[in-house]
């Protein structure tokens, strides 16, 4: 992402005449988390999960939303509010990658579909909470013993001079079978996500909010 950041001279340069409009971190994964013994305790953020509940939660058609109020989502979306939409901006994450493809996650994928420009997500896999054939597709944990979740790199683009109505979502899969090594070996060579050798792929997301693993339309006619 070196090519997004300028050198410091001109970053002090653009202080002066205004906000630096770039976010960027990984924030912790905590859903579910309550004991004060748990890594990642979730706190409560009223606002917060306000802002979540009547953006995230009000697209999703899931049943239980729990996920919605995981602390990555909620990083999002502190994030997302304080990007200038005149100005434009971006959100750069490496979070917990299950919202991709994840049920109650729809209402996320259809929110940030619709409020920013572009998304590019580089998808590491490593889900380590499968077993036999799958965990072995999965490949290993980028984090090693520090997560079994799968683990995504987002950017969020917010560009003034390129509005869309919905955003272009450019994905590409870091494949199957491989080691965290292999892994963390391909992240370096790729070293920017302009590298032509990423071949991005781009989504079209269906009216279900489903980006990877678009549903057959044939279970609508499914007798209830």
């Amino acid at each position: 992402f070196s090519e997004m950041f300028p050198k410091n001279s001109e970053r002090l340069e653009q202080q002066k005449k205004g906000p630096i409009r770039v976010i960027m971190g990984n924030p912790p994964y905590s859903v579910g988390q309550k004991s004060e013994n748990d890594n990642a305790k979730n706190q409560s953020y009223p606002k917060l999960e306000n802002r979540v509940a009547i953006t995230y939660a009000e697209k999703s058609k899931a049943t239980n939303k729990n996920a919605l109020y995981d602390s990555y989502i909620k990083a999002f979306r502190w994030s997302a509010d304080r990007l200038d939409l005149k100005e434009g901006g971006v959100i750069a994450y490496v979070t917990n990658g299950a919202w991709l493809d994840g049920n109650s996650t729809d209402g996320f994928r259809k929110a940030i579909e619709d409020e920013f420009d572009s998304i590019y997500v580089f998808n590491l896999r490593g889900n380590q909470r499968t077993s036999g054939e799958l965990s072995r597709i999965e490949g290993g944990k980028i984090f090693g013993s520090g997560s079994r979740t799968p683990i995504s790199i987002t950017l969020l683009i917010n560009n003034p001079e390129n509005k869309r109505e919905k955003a272009e979502i450019h994905y590409h899969d870091i494949g199957d079978y491989l080691s965290r090594d292999e892994k963390l070996t391909i992240i370096k060579e790729f070293g920017s996500l302009s590298n032509s050798e990423m071949n991005w792929k781009t989504l079209k997301p269906n009216e279900e909010g489903d980006w990877i693993n678009l549903r057959h339309e044939v279970f609508d006619k499914f007798i209830p």
